[in-house]
């Protein structure tokens, strides 16, 4: 059951996801009043800290070792690092499309327009936002919490062995 629970969270944050990026409007056209994938905001923050807790429910009985423990850490760290590199290289790949299909549209590239719609929370940029990457970043940095979280457990244990001695 508590796998079931898990997967259908794991699910359900993909569809956010998905949806998210489902929502960037198509390069030349106008974003219309705002950017309705902001409200997305408030449920995956919401969802994040269920999973959070998933982990730990899932996790509760298994006996994970401090090396474990560890080398997931350093593992998810390593996927955030190559994650976020990733993302910072697709947006400015992203960026460039923009100008080339503003230059297409217009003749010349204003990069005053492109730069306008490619900062903040820009509906240009939703699949900036959501997208795979960003959905598997999201996953392993509730993971890290709880990994981090095992880390303090394990360190309070030996802590209070050390003053029971």
């Amino acid at each position: 059951m508590k796998n079931k629970t898990l997967f259908a969270t794991l699910i359900i944050i993909f569809l956010i996801f998905m949806f998210g990026d489902s929502m960037t409007t198509t390069p030349g056209r106008s974003s219309g009043n705002g950017n309705p994938a902001i409200l997305l905001l408030l449920p995956l923050s919401i969802f994040f800290i269920v999973l959070t807790f998933q982990w730990f429910i899932v996790f509760k009985d298994k006996m994970i070792s401090k090396k474990t423990v560890i080398i997931l850490s350093l593992l998810v760290i390593c996927h955030h690092v190559i994650g976020v590199y990733y993302q910072i290289m697709s947006f400015r790949s992203y960026r460039i499309f923009l100008a080339k299909v503003y230059e297409g549209q217009f003749g010349t590239t204003d990069w005053d327009y492109i730069n306008s719609i490619t900062s903040g929370l820009s509906i240009h940029i939703n699949n900036q936002y959501f997208n795979i990457n960003t959905y598997l970043l999201f996953l392993s940095l509730s993971l890290f919490i709880w990994l981090l979280s095992q880390m303090i457990i394990s360190w309070r244990r030996k802590m209070r062995e050390k003053k029971w001695e």
